[in-house]
């Protein structure tokens, strides 16, 4: 039988594996992904590229689809953003991008904004969250 101590160990052992792989599977909101091409690849294929509207300050990213969900982040007017749904007037939020082709960058960001603070990046798409 374990003796305290080494329950203690084990319990701390088997809580810190348990982080890791979380950290590793699910990437951490805001932190700047080194993704490979191919994920690069995948993730702009199930998103909708899109950008931050907005007059003046900061819009607020949230953890959830709604006012009464914390922020997570907040965003200035032209930021660029790939777009995973929509759900009611919320637009959820996969990734947050800065550079062009071949050179962007990626920072996972997994969050949602209101629809009226979010546009499609091409003309085609301008209004592709609003309808």
């Amino acid at each position: 039988m374990l003796s305290l101590t080494q329950s203690k160990a084990f319990f701390i052992a088997a809580a810190v594996a348990t982080l890791s792989f979380s950290l590793y599977s699910f990437p951490v909101f805001g932190r700047q992904q080194n993704l490979s091409p191919q994920k690069v690849e995948a993730l702009k294929k199930q998103t909708q590229c899109s950008f931050i509207t907005g007059e003046g300050g900061a819009v607020n990213i949230r953890r959830g689809p709604g006012n009464k969900y914390p922020v997570v982040a907040k965003l200035k007017r032209g930021d660029g953003v790939r777009a995973v749904t929509r759900q009611g007037d919320w637009v959820k939020i996969a990734a947050r991008f800065s550079g062009n082709p071949p050179n962007e960058t990626l920072t996972i960001l997994n969050g949602w904004v209101n629809n009226k603070f979010i546009n499609g990046c091409s003309e085609d798409q301008f209004e592709r969250w609003r309808q």
